[in-house]
C-alpha cells in the first residue's frame, strides 16, 4: 500500500477520488466525482441554508483556496449517510446561490453545487 503525500500519491492520485470511486460515485466529472443526483440531493438538503459572504475577488473554482474569513458549516448527518463521500468535507452557500463543497484541513474547493444542479 502506498503512503499518500499532500493528499496525493506518488502516482498523483486524489484519495478522495479514490475513495469516491470505492462508494461507487463516478470519478470523471470534475471534483469528488458527484453525481446529478448527488448534486440534487445536497441542494435538496442545504440549499435553504444562509448565504455566506465572500470577499470580492476570491476564486470560486474548484482547487481553489477559501479565504480563511468564509465560515463553513458542518455538513448534515443526513447528507452524509446518503453520500458517503461528503463525510470528511464541510460547505457554505454563497450569495450567488452556489454550494461549494470544502476540504477543512486544506480550505480549498472540492466540489461546486450551481443551483442550476440542484433542480430536476
Amino acid at each position: 500500500m502506498r503512503r499518500l503525500h499532500c493528499g496525493c500519491d506518488s502516482a498523483g492520485t486524489d484519495p478522495h477520488a479514490v475513495a469516491a470511486q470505492a462508494n461507487g460515485v463516478a470519478t470523471s466529472a470534475p471534483g469528488i466525482g458527484l453525481t446529478a443526483e448527488h448534486k440534487r440531493t445536497i441542494y435538496r438538503e442545504i440549499g435553504q441554508e444562509p448565504p455566506r459572504p465572500i470577499p470580492e475577488g476570491s476564486p470560486v473554482a474548484i482547487g481553489a483556496e477559501i479565504p480563511d474569513s468564509l465560515m463553513l458549516n458542518e455538513m448534515p448527518v443526513s447528507v452524509k449517510d446518503k453520500i458517503g463521500v461528503l463525510r470528511d468535507f464541510k460547505f457554505a452557500k454563497l450569495p450567488d446561490e452556489t454550494i461549494v463543497i470544502v476540504d477543512p484541513a486544506k480550505r480549498r474547493i472540492v466540489d461546486i453545487v450551481s443551483k442550476r444542479d440542484g433542480t430536476p
